[in-house]
């Protein structure tokens, strides 16, 4: 049998009580009743069969264009925009579907024919013409600020899965769901510990500072989670995927034998 990790894993494991709880509630009230059934329902089985090794001839595309992080993030309001469906929601849906790593422009071709993806093909589309119309944006910088929100979120999706890969790869039972990526920002986690993984970035994320909540802010009124943090360090080649170093994966996988042995818990995958 597969292995496999499923919402109610997510919700047992980080939600049964707490602040965790309560988002969860929040945000299965909140969001549209097709919207919590498509993500609830969801089984990561996928992401398990993905080999490291495989990041070393795919090529994912060039969804950044020449579009420059300063060009992007002008636009706030596409910066801090949320629709429906997060973008790792559809990220997860299609790697299930395909069975594998997709390319950029297979994501593309899922935003013109999935429900879901059509459906956040139609938000984006909507709060661009919003932004030119009622805020007057040049329609070129709002599109292209849009492009960098998503083809970002893309490659963060991919480091993820390269990362769950590694560890796995290291005997440890990595697991990810994105229930648990989108709502409580755990990027994967092994047993108790989360792990939480971004480029290092004065504006959204640097050391312990930055915009963004960590997994902390969601599970720390809970005992038992760890909280270990893989930081990479900020390069400057626009449009190339960017992937953690191998110092970067193995101080990580240390990072995690470390706690799970600490903790008392057995490390090895199953």
């Amino acid at each position: 049998m597969d292995l496999a990790t499923t919402a109610d894993d997510v919700e047992n494991l980080f939600a049964t009580k707490g602040r965790a709880k309560t988002e969860l509630a929040t945000w299965k009230s909140k969001r549209p009743r097709h919207v919590v059934n498509r993500v609830m329902k969801h089984v990561s089985v996928t992401p398990y069969k993905v080999r490291s090794e495989q990041f070393e001839s795919f090529v994912p595309g060039h969804p950044l264009e020449h579009i420059t992080p300063e060009e992007a993030y002008r636009v706030e309001q596409i910066r801090d925009w949320f629709p429906d469906f997060a973008m790792v929601h559809l990220f997860h849906f299609l790697l299930e579907l395909k069975g594998d790593l997709f390319t950029f422009e297979e994501f593309r071709m899922f935003c013109k024919n999935d429900p879901a993806g059509l459906q956040f093909n139609h938000q984006s589309q909507d709060k661009i013409r919003e932004l030119v119309e009622r805020e007057t944006w040049d329609p070129q910088m709002a599109r292209r600020s849009m492009m960098w929100r998503v083809g970002n979120g893309y490659y963060s999706f991919l480091r993820e899965l390269y990362l769950v890969s590694r560890l796995r790869e290291a005997k440890l039972d990595a697991r990810i769901h994105p229930l648990a990526d989108a709502l409580f920002r755990v990027d994967a986690w092994c047993d108790r510990a989360t792990i939480e993984m971004f480029i290092s970035s004065k504006q959204f994320k640097q050391g312990k500072d930055g915009r963004k909540r960590t997994p902390s802010y969601y599970l720390e009124d809970q005992p038992g989670f760890g909280y270990l943090r893989l930081e990479m360090e900020s390069q400057h080649k626009w449009g190339v995927l960017h992937l953690p170093t191998h110092q970067e994966i193995e101080g990580c996988i240390t990072e995690v034998r470390s706690w799970l042995r600490k903790n008392h818990i057995p490390s090895a995958n199953q």
